[in-house]
């Protein structure tokens, strides 16, 4: 399975614990384009940055 960016994106939200759920357990691939989306989405911030870093 294949994530898009703007899921990655939400599941850095608080509000999407589900969604994190369903990432730790199904494990999907992410794809070089959607890693340089997610890492360039201009309204991270530090600590989503740095999730993101670990998720990756």
């Amino acid at each position: 399975m294949l994530i898009d960016s703007n899921i990655i994106i939400y599941a850095t939200q608080p509000e999407y614990p589900e969604l994190r759920n369903f990432i730790e357990i199904n494990a999907p691939f992410i794809s070089a384009v959607s890693y340089v989306e997610v890492l360039g989405y201009h309204k991270l911030n530090e600590q989503e940055k740095q999730f993101l870093e670990i998720f990756f």
